[in-house]
């Protein structure tokens, strides 16, 4: 049986976009089925009034392997870098304070008591081993630093970042690293330090080459220092989707929403290399090579009749909720200054909203002049989900927690709301034996791949190093 396509792409968001990208690089040229009617999943930019509206990264990490992308693209004049040491907040109480990321900021910080400090600082001296069985998030940080550093340190930054819960959140599935280095070292901190010389002998074996100012003054102890640069578009981050589909041309399809997928079978049923997709109202698609660059459940749904235990483990994926409003303001509407990047609400302070971003703060552009931008994620609640409820009411809600925060007065003069039931998914207990086996079943299957935040890690950095992973992988397979 011959193929119509060399590749298909079932989804559209920047995993899907980037390994379609790659594949066309390594001279396959795939068809990319994508249900709605624009690329990016949730990476959305929405230019209206002046303002520049994101719903889903504000300021993300850059990491090599999206900066290549960035470079291939031409979009390096575009790139606006974010300033790594902007202020960052947390809420204690109702008030604001600044989030402590060097030990001097440790001491010095009013988010947690005398006792919680020198136990965190004092986390080098010590020798712990983790237990036999994976710990909850939870569970790892009391028993290293105490409920204090959980609830004020901890917490409100595994909010921001994954819409996680410390209390089902997995070590060994989101934080191996740190399970490893406590096994290895008895100490986070000296695991980080020996990680680090090893990295840096690989680099320099012999030692010859002499570190610059700037290489130096990033070892010492600050958190942020050595991570990757954070930035976006002058336009949005919007823009990294438009121009992958861009070069993707007519190769994207829009509109179209895959039914089912299934492998290909000769006349006496034995498996062939090769994949046939069912879109409803459409032909069906036959394609040699198949990536499903959708989200763990849609690839369940996908999967639930050609490859039924593949489809359930995919199925047992949770994924939280989240509801995004950006509100924009004059200038005068609000008291707080908004000298930073955003504040982050812990989960004992009870509130719906887990984080604002100050947009305007963060990006010249975001804003007209003598106005402000700021975008909320919220989601939790303590029956559910805010994201559930109406725009309106989700907005209303976001408003009047923003308002007591940060002294504003009136309503927003613009404002925007997205909604997902299903957001980002969780790295809870169990998840990594979960994905192990889920690649142990998806090696069953001719020519098929994987790509999604559900599968290594969810910044944009992971799903663009994996789907440049999986397309290699797949054009080798191509070439046998």
């Amino acid at each position: 049986m011959g193929y119509a396509h060399k590749a298909a792409v079932v989804g559209a968001g920047l995993s899907g976009l980037v390994c379609a990208y790659r594949l066309k690089q390594l001279g396959i040229h795939p068809i990319v089925l994508e249900q709605a009617e624009q690329p990016g999943g949730m990476i959305a930019t929405v230019r209206r009034n002046g303002f520049l509206f994101e719903a889903g990264p504000q300021s993300p990490r850059f990491p090599a392997s999206v900066w290549a992308l960035v470079k291939e693209l031409n979009l390096e004049k575009e790139f606006v870098y974010g300033d790594p040491k902007a202020k960052r907040y947390i809420l204690k109480q109702g008030q604001l304070h600044p989030a402590p990321f060097s030990a001097v900021e440790i001491m010095t910080t009013r988010l947690v008591d005398l006792r919680s400090k020198l136990r965190f600082l004092g986390e080098p001296f010590g020798n712990t081993r983790p237990p036999d069985h994976e710990e909850s998030l939870a569970e790892f940080v009391r028993r290293k630093f105490g409920s204090e550093v959980l609830e004020y340190l901890v917490d409100p930054v595994i909010s921001t970042v994954f819409l996680g819960d410390s209390r089902k959140m997995g070590m060994e599935s989101a934080f191996p690293a740190l399970v490893d280095w406590e096994r290895s070292q008895g100490s986070l901190t000296r695991g980080v330090i020996r990680g680090t010389i090893a990295k840096r002998r690989a680099a320099d074996p012999d030692g010859s080459r002499t570190p610059n100012r700037h290489e130096t003054n990033r070892r010492r102890l600050h958190l942020t220092d050595a991570l990757p640069s954070l930035g976006s578009f002058r336009s949005g981050m919007g823009m990294l989707p438009e121009k992958l589909s861009g070069a993707l041309g007519e190769s994207m399809k829009y509109g179209l929403k895959a039914g089912s997928v299934e492998p290909v079978r000769s006349e006496n049923g034995t498996p062939m290399a090769g994949w046939r997709i069912r879109v409803p109202g459409a032909e069906e698609i036959t394609a040699e090579l198949l990536v499903l660059a959708v989200p763990a459940y849609v690839a369940a749904r996908l999967l639930e009749r050609s490859a039924p235990q593949l489809g359930a483990l995919l199925g047992e994926i949770e994924y939280a909720p989240m509801c995004a409003v950006s509100s924009a303001y004059e200038r005068d509407q609000v008291s707080h200054p908004l000298d930073g990047s955003g504040f982050m609400v812990p989960r004992r302070e009870g509130l719906h909203t887990i984080c604002t971003f100050w947009n305007s703060s963060l990006f010249k552009g975001r804003a007209p002049d003598g106005k402000v931008l700021m975008t909320s994620f919220a989601g939790r609640d303590s029956n559910g989900t805010l994201a559930a409820l109406p725009d309106e009411e989700c907005a209303q809600t976001i408003h009047a927690e923003n308002t007591r925060i940060l002294g504003i007065r009136g309503e927003p003069v613009d404002q925007m709301v997205w909604r997902y039931p299903r957001a980002l998914p969780q790295y809870n207990v169990g998840h990594a034996k979960r994905v192990a086996e889920i690649r142990r079943l998806q090696e069953t299957l001719p020519n098929l791949g994987l790509v999604g935040n559900y599968l290594t890690g969810r910044s944009i950095g992971d799903c663009a190093e994996l789907a440049s992973q999986v397309a290699e992988k797949l054009n080798r397979r191509f070439q046998e």
